[in-house]
């Protein structure tokens, strides 16, 4: 069986394959590629699984199978049926039209997989935004490791988890230590408590203009720091009067050094 593959070409320079085809043609490519191979098992429902195929393409989003399900209940009804769209996802991924994407802590996440093509993913911890980006001197710095260990890649993915530049910018510049995110590393502007709040807290080396990392900040407790390269707990009364700036902020000539640092 012959599948009709998109033709690929290099993009000038380096030698990267790109596709020559717009989004609608990758589109209309991927539809008739997956019928063919339905076809060619002898699948069963195709038509309906070619419908899902269209919704799901019809978005450059990531979705999880929750939200693919109220889109198609929105655009076909009779489709709503969760074992079938799981079971159809599943093929998508199996013969290489989507990608399963399961970020920290999240819903597994489907995405399109255009031949030829490969992106990495910022991922925000507060608000869910993933952006997409492709950044080819850092594709090339992987690949100059892996000759260097005399290693061959095949495939690889890079998650950077963060803060977006909208989270970032909708937060006031001095937080209570709480309200930090995890992995996040800030300085200690002032502290709100009285004396004796002071003094246990400067027993822990935790005073003014001392850098921390938030190393867990879940609901679930415990709130852990690291300070001078030790963990440290704190309740989360202490942890409110600790103001706190993130480290990019600050006009200091030397960033905060890393959490393990004294």
């Amino acid at each position: 069986m012959k599948i009709p593959f998109f033709n690929l070409s290099s993009r000038p320079g380096n030698g990267t394959p790109t596709m020559t085809a717009g989004p609608l043609d990758l589109h209309h490519q991927d539809r008739e590629q997956f019928q063919a191979v339905l076809e060619s098992f002898h699948s069963t429902r195709i038509a309906d699984r070619l419908a899902i195929l269209d919704i799901f393409l019809a978005t450059e989003q990531h979705l999880t199978l929750s939200e693919l399900e109220q889109r198609v209940a929105a655009e076909a009804p009779k489709l709503r049926d969760r074992l079938f769209l799981k079971e159809t996802m599943e093929m998508f991924c199996r013969f290489g039209f989507a990608q399963e994407q399961a970020f920290e802590n999240r819903e597994t996440q489907y995405e399109h997989q255009h031949l030829g093509t490969h992106h990495d993913h910022l991922i925000c911890t507060r608000c869910g935004l993933i952006q997409e980006f492709v950044n080819p001197e850092l594709e090339r710095l992987q690949l100059a490791t892996a000759r260097r260990f005399g290693f061959h890649p095949l495939q690889h993915k890079m998650e950077v988890y963060g803060l977006c530049a909208d989270c970032m910018a909708s937060r006031d510049d001095t937080i209570p230590l709480q309200m930090a995110a995890n992995g996040e590393k800030v300085r200690i502007v002032h502290i709100t408590g009285g004396r004796a709040t002071q003094a246990r807290l400067l027993a822990l080396g935790i005073a003014p203009g001392t850098c921390l990392e938030v190393v867990n900040n879940h609901t679930a407790g415990p709130f852990i720091i690291a300070i001078h390269g030790s963990r440290t707990a704190l309740s989360a009364d202490l942890a409110e009067q600790i103001q706190v700036t993130h480290s990019c902020r600050h006009d200091a000539p030397h960033p905060c050094p890393s959490a393990g640092e004294k």
